[in-house]
């Protein structure tokens, strides 16, 4: 069995639940051959390890080109993340960060399938990603994509996140406090989740184009093709590649511009339909104008296999409806609350967690809003009629007894939307004076008795408890001038 995990004698490649990890610092003075295959194409490139960063520069010859090769191969699903930054973004120059698929008997890239970041052009803040899969020519954004700046002042993370069912492209800022700045996804032409692949750091000295929007007759039987803000000039010789439909698109041209957006190619000859399958690519044949230093912070890659589990919410996606177990919300949003350890959302769309109202004035809770389990110290749940202890309330009226004719307040008004509720009391009449006894909601009675003289202690409990309306004062009253009552209440606050 060779390190890529391809079993001869089963003739199949296996998944190992052990995860493959490699990571590269760039510590040292110069590339650590156990780790890096050093290929490069002419010359004029060179790669230097200082500092705990590996550099590549890349002179001005059209055409030129280094690899760095992860001698350990990976299987999907993966994650590679690559921290890098340029000294400049120049016309003539591509980068590619890309996962390349290898033969399992050579572990040599057969360059069938592949995942990539592809940074080229002017713009700090842009970059291209690219998918392939079973020899199909690449798939690469029209145009690019916004990335954290590649300038040299500081260091991007670029991340390659590929699956059975989706690819993951991801950006951000390194040891920044805030999440992934940037992610986008791919579906179409995805890689073989069966094959083997390498990691590969390629620059180039040449600048390849995809977005060609159309490919027609000029109206001279020759190619013009339709590709916005090309920025080339006329005499600039291109190389036109992957054109279906239209096979004498494809070659070395010489090109007339006609405008900002179209280009005749000198010695065509049209003839067939153009298929745009988002495959073709233009490049002009013409070295940057002066040399770039990539440089690499670190490379890591990790793989592991797959869950059995379904996950069917939606991923790469920033809709509330989409995420799973807990919506991440924007600042702008609603607040995230920690509780017990997990985030969890305490306002806005339903459905959300209620705020539990851990006080004398519990919160409403509204129509489709969750609400927390009441457990011990050790997990078991707790089940309480009524309310949470902590809206509880006791009152002990005095020995002498209430005053008599007026009310005496058991539990003051709530306030907005609060009620008080009423589930037992004890009353005693220890005087040879009967008297009516109320409950009021307020001034209005909701519960009242004739107290005979010489009354024992009583108990009194309310299956359905007492309430008065909402911010409305609970209150006692012993009617009869000359009675000494003595009442105890108890009950909870609630909406």
């Amino acid at each position: 069995m060779i390190p890529g995990g391809y079993d001869w004698a089963d003739d199949m490649l296996k998944v190992k639940s052990m995860r493959r990890r490699f990571r590269d610092n760039f510590a040292g003075a110069v590339i650590n051959p156990t780790r890096w295959e050093v290929l490069a194409t002419g010359s004029g490139m060179l790669l230097t390890i200082a500092n705990g960063s590996a550099q590549i520069s890349t002179g001005t010859t059209l055409d030129d080109e280094m690899v760095l090769l992860s001698r350990q191969s990976f299987m999907l699903p993966l994650r590679a993340m690559v921290a890098l930054n340029l000294s400049q973004r120049i016309a003539g120059q591509t980068a590619w960060l890309e996962l390349v698929s290898v033969t399992p008997e050579t572990g040599l890239p057969d360059e069938r399938n592949v995942v990539a970041w592809r940074l080229d052009g002017i713009s700090a803040t842009l970059a291209n990603y690219e998918v392939g899969s079973d020899g199909a020519p690449r798939l690469g954004t029209a145009s690019g994509v916004t990335i954290p700046t590649t300038a040299p002042a500081g260091w991007s993370v670029l991340e390659l996140e590929p699956n059975s069912d989706e690819c993951y492209f991801h950006g951000r800022a390194l040891d920044g406090t805030g999440l992934r700045a940037n992610s986008y996804a791919r579906q179409q032409q995805l890689p073989d989740p069966a094959a083997l692949y390498r990691f590969r750091v390629r620059v180039r000295n040449r600048q390849v184009f995809h977005g060609i929007s159309a490919v027609a007759n000029n109206g001279s039987s020759a190619v013009r093709i339709t590709r916005a803000a090309h920025g080339y000039a006329t005499s600039d010789s291109v190389t036109v590649a992957n054109v279906a439909g239209v096979p004498g698109a494809n070659g070395t041209f010489t090109i007339t511009v006609i405008d900002a957006n179209n280009f005749d190619l000198i010695g065509s000859s049209f003839t067939g339909a153009y298929v745009n399958t988002g495959w073709a690519t233009i490049s002009r044949n013409l070295a940057p104008a002066s040399n770039t230093d990539l440089r690499l912070q670190f490379i890591s890659i990790s793989d592991y296999a797959e869950l059995t589990t379904a996950i069917t919410a939606g991923r790469a996606n920033a809709v509330a409806g989409q995420g799973i177990g807990v919506n991440v919300l924007t600042a702008a949003a609603p607040a995230l609350s920690v509780v017990g350890g997990q985030a969890r959302n305490t306002a806005g769309a339903v459905p959300v967690l209620a705020a539990t109202g851990y006080s004398a004035n519990p919160v409403a809770v509204t129509t489709a809003r969750g609400v927390d389990l009441l457990a011990t110290l050790i997990g078991a749940i707790v089940t309480k009629p009524y309310a949470i202890p902590e809206a509880d309330w006791t009152y002990a009226g005095p020995l002498a007894g209430i005053a008599t004719g007026s009310d005496t307040a058991v539990q003051a008004a709530g306030g907005a939307g609060i009620r008080r509720y009423v589930t037992g009391m004890q009353v005693q009449n220890a005087s040879a004076t009967a008297t009516e006894f109320q409950v009021r909601d307020g001034t209005t009675p909701v519960w009242r008795a004739l107290l005979p003289a010489n009354l024992g202690p009583t108990n009194i409990d309310f299956p359905t408890p007492l309430r008065t309306t909402a911010n409305a004062a609970l209150n006692i009253q012993a009617v009869t001038a000359g009675a000494v009552v003595i009442a105890n209440l108890q009950g909870f606050t609630a909406p």
